[in-house]
């Protein structure tokens, strides 16, 4: 009762109010006479007015929560964005500072090395300098004493050729055993010191005159001549012959027959061995044979024929007298026992023998007495020219 009398007196707040229509003109009017008249709410009407409009306020209020809620969600999303990124440009900017501590580093050390490179290079430059200094000195120093030899001791310069001159003498004799060469050099060496017209020289010109008549009085071997001999000794080897086997006479048995009867038995020995002489000869040879040499054996026989000439042609150069003498006469001893006696062999015979008395062994001075005082005194000169006395 009372729900319908509040009904029907006063609406209520949940009610919609239908707006009242506005004046019209006469088209509105026919066309508002048109619109069926809003009949008057019930009790269902109005709980179905009810509930539309309490839905508007719900939704309202989810919406503000969705938002609330996702203004919260941006706002940490943000902050949590903002705070990694923060982080990042931290770790950026922690990792660009070491980088520059390393280039300030690496820096620092390759300035340290260039610092020292260059410290080295100064000292190494002053060394250099000091030293090129220092032989620039030397240099003047000695082209200054030089000038001075020049001009003062002009004659300084002969007594060093004459001292060269000895020395080659000595090669010579020495060396290639050449006598006549050795003694000249030595008579040079004598012309320039006589040129010096220097009393102190007098001793070394004596020495030096001794030198010359020892190398004049050398026996002069003809070592060449004697190779050539040999060369040619050699050469006729091929041209020998072997000597044949020669048997030794045969004595012919006498089978004569004596006309004594006595000698009967010695007729009867002699008529038997007559007879007998048709079957079946027996001779009887007295003295040594030799048997032939065989093909191989001639031809060591030859080339050691001819490597004992080689040996004799060595010696000659070595002045090894006894190895000469002793190859001669093994090549002499198989000349007479092996080969046949003919114009090759006799020949190589007599050439063998006209070598053997050659005497090769020659006693050289062992050194030439002038040529140490040549030395000194070229020693002692210098001396007093470096000292500047």
């Amino acid at each position: 009762m009372t729900d319908k009398t509040d009904n029907n007196q006063k609406p209520s707040q949940d009610t919609p109010l239908v707006p009242k229509a506005a004046p019209t003109t006469d088209a509105g009017t026919k066309a508002e006479s048109k619109i069926p008249p809003t009949p008057p709410p019930t009790k269902d009407n109005a709980s179905k007015v009810k509930a539309e409009a309490d839905s508007p306020k719900s939704s309202s209020s989810s919406a503000k929560i969705l938002a609330i809620i996702a203004i919260v969600l941006a706002i940490v999303l943000a902050i949590g964005v903002y705070w990694h990124g923060h982080q990042q440009a931290i770790e950026q900017a922690n990792q660009i500072e070491s980088l520059q501590q390393r280039l300030e580093q690496q820096q620092t050390k390759v300035d340290s090395q260039l610092q020292d490179a260059s410290a080295n290079q100064k000292k190494q430059l002053a060394k250099v300098t000091s030293s090129q200094d220092g032989i620039n000195e030397q240099l003047a120093s000695m082209s200054r004493k030089l000038l001075d030899l020049d001009s003062k001791r002009p004659n300084d310069w002969m007594l060093a050729e004459a001292e060269y001159l000895v020395r080659m003498a000595g090669r010579k004799l020495w060396l290639e055993k050449d006598t006549t060469s050795s003694a000249m050099m030595l008579a040079n060496a004598d012309e320039r010191l006589a040129s010096l017209n220097d009393p102190s020289l007098t001793p070394v010109r004596r020495a030096l005159a001794d030198d010359i008549a020892n190398v004049k009085s050398v026996k002069n071997v003809d070592r060449e001549g004697i190779v050539i001999k040999l060369n040619s000794l050699i050469d006729q080897v091929g041209k020998l012959e072997l000597d044949g086997v020669i048997m030794a006479r045969a004595e012919e048995p006498d089978f004569t027959v004596s006309e004594s009867v006595s000698d009967w038995k010695e007729n009867l020995k002699k008529s038997w061995a007559s007879f007998s002489d048709n079957f079946v000869t027996v001779r009887r040879r007295d003295g040594q044979v030799e048997a032939l040499l065989s093909p191989q054996q001639h031809w060591y026989l030859n080339e050691n024929l001819k490597g004992k000439l080689l040996q004799a042609q060595l010696a000659v150069y070595r002045d090894q007298q006894d190895i000469y003498d002793s190859s001669l006469t093994q090549a002499q001893q198989w000349l007479e026992t092996y080969f046949a006696d003919n114009s090759v062999r006799q020949f190589m015979l007599e050439q063998i023998d006209e070598l053997s008395k050659q005497q090769i062994k020659v006693d050289y001075p062992e050194q030439f007495s002038a040529q140490d005082s040549l030395k000194q005194l070229l020693d002692d000169r210098l001396q007093r020219l470096l000292t500047g006395q």
